[in-house]
């Protein structure tokens, strides 16, 4: 019999697949956890438990699925719009965005329920471009905080054509027909107008300062140029002669250039099965991609003119791209990403898209280079850093795409491997990137649970957690805060046997030593202010049992009736909602002696210490049937006060017998925070 004292001050591992409880000669196995539901790790090490969710809203249709998209034009300025059946509506500030009547914003959309998940979109500004299959893509215009529009895209040139050409002969009439087109030209952003209809004019054979033709036309308001163009053969094909800033030009003989010719017009959207079902920005360029007919092509804006299709003949470097794929499979398109080169993810690989041979990505100029063949779901992928992060085809990998100096191309590492178990039964639906404070991504499964992971790629954190509620999470989205990036999700629960759709958000993560601040109930709504004992607003609740923290108390839990509750004494910080558990177990215990591992030999846990911080209210032992509650009120805390949080260590003593395995198990089933720092065990190890 021989004893030791094992601590382990490092939970960033997160929660590890049972298939790694062997591995204690994995680096993670020390840093791991068999268990962390509804906690999250910091890249640093320590383990806390999450806040809840506070109550924002009721969906549009308790009994259709909706999704929340971010709209993020600046820190101060981002809102969670709400795709339901038919609707979006928008959230900022805890609640919907009402007009000056305060009615909520809403505007119909062609988007129904089986559509919302196929949604793609990328932003400009106060516009949000989408893209769905088998809808024609559509933006959303913010021009107001209140003032929000759903618009068809207008595929063409911005820049409206002169009107009223028309063409004189002077001098000599001979038996040569010319014919002329003008285009204009906005000197701002240099979008060229499509070419006005041909005017024909017979003149002298040769051209001169005598012999001539003069045009006119009318002229724009605002700042353009005019070019002209001229055919003067059959091959009916125009090329370049002048430019004029006024309304006329004469024709003294130029010869045309035909490698400068005027554009012509492009939509290759006309239907249905031509529809792009993935939108995209790179290189000042609006990409498409992945139509029913033609699921291997992209599709490219003029280079500044996201709605312009239109090309040239011949191409000019700045004209309109469109470009295939040419694969040994018909791979659909599911996401593009701009980077150094548009990343494109497909059924069956990765790709990159760029100019030749290094240059800029233009008509003549198309490039594509598979990099790995992993293939990927349709969702769109999350970048961190300079590290790209999708999900695989089976929706149930998560895979770091990120260049690789030893291959000199990209890589796509596992990110699920020792975590494997969180999304074996159930595929990721979704997911968003919270980067601050904490870099975590929180990934909706589609059995409802959540599973999220702490990343920070420079330290080597990849720590995953899991989250649940009463309740099912099905759909989630990030914007960012001026206190943070907030996280908000659509959540189905059951009240009074019905089904509801709620927006909630999630609180700030807690950060204090004021226990009265504690936010941690999920569904839950807060009171601060004169102490009263009554309170209502809680009719989303009605039916429930919920948790209270009353002024820095766990209060008893209480039914909501009548759309409130009632206080056993008043109270001015209030927090009722939902409760939820938080559980964190480390992995098995390992302690290498002079004749070997400790694995497989009978042992017990006889002592631990808990080192905490900012923390209250857990309870700590061998098993769930074996807990015991931390005492934290001492003698000098005063009477008639809430116990302050405390930081520090806590010794418990076990009373767990012999066996070939020893668990522990750390539990917060109240609405209160927990911070775990360290595990410090007294190990006693038997003889084999």
């Amino acid at each position: 019999m021989g004893t030791a004292t094992i601590m382990q001050s490092c939970f960033n591992g997160g929660e590890l697949s049972p298939l790694m409880n062997a591995r204690v000669d994995q680096t993670h196995y020390g840093s791991g956890c068999s268990v962390l539901l509804n906690m999250f790790v910091h890249p640093h090490g320590p383990a806390s438990r999450r806040p809840g969710f506070r109550f924002a809203g009721e969906c549009l249709y308790r009994d259709r699925a909706a999704r929340l998209v971010p709209f993020a034009f600046s820190v101060e300025q981002s809102y969670a719009l709400e795709f339901s059946d038919g609707s979006m509506r928008v959230w900022k500030d805890g609640g919907l965005v009402t007009d000056g009547d305060g009615v909520p914003v809403a505007i119909e959309t062609p988007w129904q329920e089986a559509d919302l998940a196929g949604l793609k979109f990328c932003q400009s500004a106060d516009v949000l471009y989408m893209a769905s299959p088998g809808h024609a893509p559509r933006k959303v215009c913010r021009y107001a905080h209140a003032d929000w529009r759903l618009e068809d895209i207008e595929f063409g040139a911005g820049v409206v054509r002169p009107e009223n050409l028309a063409a004189a002969p002077v001098g000599t009439i001979g038996e040569r027909t010319y014919s002329y087109v003008v285009t204009a030209v906005n000197r701002d952003t240099l979008e060229e107008s499509l070419p006005t209809s041909p005017v024909e004019v017979v003149a002298a054979s040769t051209l001169n300062v005598e012999d001539r033709v003069e045009l006119n036309w009318d002229e724009l308001e605002g700042d353009y140029e005019y070019r002209i163009y001229k055919c003067w053969n059959d091959s009916e094909s125009y090329g370049g002669v002048g430019t004029a800033v006024v309304g006329t030009w004469t024709d003294r003989g130029v010869t045309p250039d035909f490698d400068d010719g005027p554009p012509e017009i492009r939509n290759p959207f006309t239907n249905e099965a031509s529809y792009p079902s993935v939108v995209q920005f790179f290189q000042q360029r609006l990409c498409f991609a992945a139509s029913q007919v033609k699921p291997q092509t992209v599709w490219t804006s003029q280079s500044g003119n996201y709605q312009n299709l239109n090309v040239s003949n011949p191409l000019r470097a700045d004209d309109a791209i469109t470009a295939t794929i040419a694969a040994d499979r018909v791979n659909a398109i599911r996401w593009m990403l701009p980077a150094k080169a548009l990343l494109i993810g497909t059924e069956g690989g990765e790709w990159l898209m760029a100019g030749a041979d290094g240059e800029a990505l233009t008509p003549m100029s198309v490039s594509f280079q598979r990099q790995t063949v992993r293939g990927v779901a349709d969702i769109m992928p999350i970048v961190i850093g300079s590290t790209v992060l999708f999900v695989q085809r089976c929706g149930r990998v998560v895979r770091e795409f990120r260049y690789n100096l030893e291959v000199d191309g990209y890589d796509a590492g596992d990110l699920t491997v020792l975590a494997e178990h969180l999304t074996r039964g159930s595929r990721i639906r979704e997911w968003a990137y919270q980067q601050s404070p904490h870099s975590i991504v929180w990934c909706v499964l589609e059995d409802g649970s959540m599973a999220a992971f702490t990343y920070e790629r420079e330290h080597k954190v990849v720590g995953w957690h899991r989250h649940e509620t009463e309740g099912a999470f099905e759909s989630v989205c990030c914007i960012p805060g001026v206190e943070g990036d907030e996280v908000w999700c659509i959540v189905r629960r059951m009240v009074q046997g019905e089904t509801v759709r709620y927006v909630e958000r999630l609180a700030p993560f807690f950060d204090g030593d004021d226990p009265c601040i504690a936010y941690f109930v999920d569904c839950g709504l807060s009171y601060s202010g004169e102490p009263r004992s009554e309170f209502s607003g809680l009719d989303h609740l009605e039916g429930c049992t919920v948790s209270i923290l009353a002024d820095g108390w766990v209060h008893p839990s209480r039914v909501v009736e009548g759309g409130g509750v009632t206080l056993e004494r008043a109270a001015g910080q209030v927090h009722v909602g939902l409760p939820y558990v938080s559980e964190l177990s480390p992995m098995q215990p390992e302690l290498q002696a002079q004749d070997g591992t400790a694995q497989g030999r009978t042992k017990r846990i006889g002592r631990a210490w808990i080192r905490m911080h900012n923390s209250l209210g857990l309870k700590v032992g061998a098993s769930a049937e074996r807990l015991r509650e931390l005492v934290f009120r001492v003698g000098s805390d005063p009477l008639g006060q809430a116990v302050p949080l405390f930081s520090g260590d806590k010794v418990v003593e076990f009373d767990a017998g012999y066996a070939p395995e020893a668990g522990m198990l750390i539990r917060q089933d109240v609405p209160l925070p927990m911070t775990i720092l360290a595990i410090i065990i007294q190990l006693e190890v038997g003889e084999r």
